[in-house]
């Protein structure tokens, strides 16, 4: 999963420990003291790789994945759930309505038995969280383009990786 954060950290003579959440901070907190003068934007420029690198949380249900699915590397939780206010995401209100049948609060309503329909509700709500953190990228790249358009500068650039469609 680290492969170009380690190549990229050895590049500059630097070894990052990735064995846990704790030693990786603990790694890029290290560059950033030894670094932070004489190269300031090092230490930026790996800790974006390393979010880069970390996977994408997902909605699922429990019984779809195996167990090393669950595990929650920023977080360091062996078994993991997220959930705020019921009244600000569907899955919120899942969760909460699965929490109170196991405290005896409330029964579980039938049609939350049913996995196949708790995949789907997952595979969608998966869906438009996606699409929520794409508009706003784009809308922010759309208006840094506008605002560029007719303006000539120059500044500093590092390239971090090449690849073939970048956009």
């Amino acid at each position: 999963m680290f492969e170009p954060l380690l190549k990229t950290a050895a590049a500059y003579g630097i070894e990052l420990d990735v064995s846990s959440n704790k030693t990786l901070n603990e790694s890029l907190n290290r560059v950033e003291l030894a670094f932070g003068k004489k190269d300031p934007y090092l230490s930026t420029l790996l800790r974006m790789l390393t979010t880069w690198r970390m996977s994408q949380a997902v909605y699922f249900s429990s019984g779809e994945l195996g167990y090393s699915d669950y595990l929650h590397y920023g977080l360091a939780a062996p078994v993991c759930t997220h959930f705020t206010s019921p009244i600000r995401r569907y899955a919120d209100v899942i969760v909460h309505r699965q929490l109170q049948a196991c405290i005896g609060y409330s029964a579980l309503p039938e049609v939350l038995y049913d996995s196949k329909l708790i995949k789907g509700f997952s595979n969608v709500m998966n869906e438009l969280n996606r699409s929520a953190q794409y508009a706003p990228r784009k809308s922010v790249h759309l208006h840094t383009l506008m605002f560029f358009r007719h303006k000539a500068m120059r500044q500093q650039a590092r390239t971090v990786r090449v690849q073939r469609i970048a956009w």
